[in-house]
């Protein structure tokens, strides 16, 4: 079937298909099971997504967009994050069956064989490989809290497909996806770009600790990628978070490793607020701004909670920031091998 016509059956907005490739089909794996306990997946988030197995001729339409999705992760694979950026996986309307809700997860499922070939060829620990691809557990575990229902397909996947396709990797307490810099003459430069997956607080040491470990194996593991720097963009490393923590706190001291490059102009005024919501208080973000009541409704039992509702009720709004960082260590590895 066609991908345009599936989606437009399915009512995605087309446009958001026009970079997918149109390929025949995809392969399931034939160990689903095995594969989902692999990936830290609950049983019964494997249950129900087991039950939303695809299938070409009594799915056709999700076949399509399922099979164009897992197409972008083979023209893609192993390639670093480009300068242009990556979009996150179209989200399927709040409409869609199971088989939708789930389709995502397939499509990340069915790559897992080749990224562990890919991992054991480049020298990669299995306690790395394990703790980079147990994300699909997590983001089960999230999309059921934040949304309500079993799936992935009503969040944003950003971060998942690159560590499926072999771009990113967890080390430690951070997760760091390679990158290409661009200074409009090509590719002039490589950069790991930071990420932190909400798994509980962020500890400065042990954050510390990951990023002397990434600056010691990635240089093993592809030798070909010199890194002149580490870079994060977050909600993290908004300074206004320093009005609210104090000085000691975890995120206070994270980013003060940084130097912050310039703000830009977001998109929207709530850009930042939505993404500080959505990731770090595990909270499904509204439409456009935050209303008095949507702020009323979220708890403050922590200091970020209680920083963020401050700072809405106040007027302000968070950002998004981009921080560099060069001075950092290379000895601290040696327990992640």
């Amino acid at each position: 079937m066609d991908l345009l016509e599936a989606a437009e059956r399915l009512e995605f907005p087309t446009q958001a298909w026009k970079e997918f490739p149109q390929t025949d089909g995809i392969q399931l794996p034939d160990n689903p099971t095995d594969l989902l306990t692999y990936c830290g997946v609950a049983e019964a988030d494997q249950q129900a997504m087991l039950a939303a197995r695809p299938d070409p001729d009594e799915h056709p339409e999700w076949w399509a967009v399922l099979s164009a999705i897992a197409g972008s992760l083979d023209r893609d694979w192993e390639r670093p994050l480009p300068p242009t950026g990556f979009k996150s996986w179209p989200v399927v309307p709040e409409n869609s069956p199971a088989v939708g809700m789930f389709a995502w997860a397939w499509a990340l499922l069915s790559v897992v064989p080749r990224l562990l070939d890919t991992h054991a060829q480049r020298g990669v620990p299995e306690k790395v490989t394990k703790a980079t691809i147990v994300a699909l557990g997590g983001i089960l575990i999230s999309h059921r809290e934040v949304y309500g229902r079993p799936g992935v397909g009503l969040m944003p996947l950003w971060g998942p497909p690159l560590r499926f396709r072999c771009a990113d990797y967890e080390i430690g307490r951070l997760n760091f996806t390679r990158t290409e810099l661009g200074l409009g003459y090509g590719v002039s430069g490589r950069l790991l770009s930071i990420h932190i997956p909400p798994t509980g607080p962020l500890d400065a040491a042990a954050a510390a600790e990951s990023i002397d470990a990434a600056a010691a194996l990635f240089p093993q593991w592809y030798p070909d990628e010199p890194i002149y720097a580490f870079t994060c963009h977050s909600w993290l490393l908004d300074p206004q978070l320093a009005d609210h923590l104090p000085a000691e706190s975890n995120i206070v001291r994270f980013q003060q490793r940084f130097r912050l490059l310039p703000h830009l102009p977001p998109s929207t005024a709530f850009e930042g607020d939505h993404e500080l919501m959505r990731l770090a208080l595990q909270l499904d973000p509204p439409d456009g701004a935050l209303s008095a009541a949507d702020l009323a409704a979220i708890p403050e039992a922590t200091s970020l909670q209680r920083a963020f509702v401050r700072h809405l009720s106040a007027g302000r709004h968070f950002h998004l920031r981009t921080g560099l960082l060069t001075d950092y260590g290379r000895d601290s590895h040696r327990h992640l091998e």
